[in-house]
């Protein structure tokens, strides 16, 4: 065999070899999918993620399914994808500031880019709020009397880790208030509380607390926009512009492990293409306003870079944070 000839032959061998590890993963799936959601069913992300199985168990050919795996806001859930996910076959919930602040807040197994968007479907931003027959309707309202009354006039807040409490820090901390804050330990006893009249004002997210709009009042929305879901509720920034409330917005959407995505680079495309697919479809978008949630579609790219700068900012703020836990202590 001549020096040509076995060069030719040697480099037609190279170039098998790499088509043959290039489409190692094309056949995903070929088995059914796990989708771990971090939290209880039925809530807020069940609710944006549920919908999507039948669109996908039919556009991918193999079953999706559901595992809810709550505890330790959402940790639990993508350790089990951290280990499992990184052939495509256990998927996730993208839960944003959840995910970047457990990796801040803890110390897990993963990283915060370990687990990788797929897609962010929608998002939501702080919503202050009130019972309807309270004497409060708007936030300077709120403002004049914790300046009238420091420490006095009670808050609820479902935890102290994220955007919700970010806002509180730093309206006390620019305006020189204070309240009585409380962490009380959830979204729905937020809700609870302050349509029970047992708190004054409450800080949730618009679509959290829906199912009771009839019994409140939004006093401001920490936004660059109101919400058409409570007109009477004024932007901070319009209302409040000293405070200087910085615009976390919290965002739910789909996931996987990163390793799949770099390994197996066909079925991760394969799957951007289904979830994009589906979550565009009549069928989805008529869900996903049933519940009242504004479609905000980003692709894996945008939502990446959305997801770095959400860990950013929480980092930023970390010290805050870390002195309501301090505080919580003594």
């Amino acid at each position: 065999m001549t020096t040509f000839l076995r060069l030719l032959t040697a480099t037609i061998a190279g170039l098998m070899a790499i088509a043959n590890v290039s489409f190692a993963g094309s056949d995903w799936p070929n088995k059914p999918v796990t989708m771990v959601v971090p939290f209880s069913p039925g809530g807020g992300v069940d609710q944006t993620l549920l919908p999507l199985k039948p669109i996908l168990e039919k556009k991918l050919g193999q079953s999706f399914l559901y595992s809810y795996k709550k505890g330790a806001s959402g940790r639990i859930g993508w350790e089990i994808v951290n280990a499992n996910g990184k052939e495509g076959y256990a998927v996730t919930a993208l839960v944003l500031p959840h995910l970047v602040n457990t990796t801040i807040f803890a110390k897990p197994k993963y990283k915060f880019d370990d687990i990788t968007p797929v897609a962010v479907i929608t998002g939501d931003v702080p919503i202050w709020f009130t019972h309807k027959d309270s004497p409060y309707n708007s936030m300077a309202d709120l403002v004049a009397d914790a300046k009238k009354r420091p420490g006095q006039v009670k808050l609820a807040i479902g935890s102290f880790t994220g955007e919700h409490y970010i806002g509180v820090a730093l309206l006390e901390q620019n305006l020189g208030i204070k309240f009585r804050k409380v962490n009380v330990k959830g979204g729905s006893k937020v809700m609870s509380n302050v349509v029970g009249k047992h708190f004054d004002v409450g800080v949730s997210r618009p679509t959290s607390i829906l199912r009771v709009r009839d019994e409140i009042k939004g006093l401001g929305i920490v936004s660059a926009k109101k919400s058409p879901l409570y007109p009477e509720a004024e932007t901070f920034d319009k209302q409040l512009p000293a405070s200087k409330i910085p615009h976390l917005r919290a965002a739910f959407g789909f996931a996987a492990h990163k390793t799949f995505k770099e390994t197996d680079p066909e079925g991760f495309a394969k799957l951007v293409k289904a979830v994009k697919e589906a979550l565009h479809s009549p069928e989805y978008q008529t869900a996903l306003k049933r519940g009242g949630r504004e479609f905000t579609y980003m692709g894996p790219d945008e939502a990446v870079k959305f997801v770095a700068d959400m860990h950013a900012s929480m980092r930023k703020y970390k010290p805050l944070i870390d002195a309501a836990k301090k505080k919580k202590k003594k």
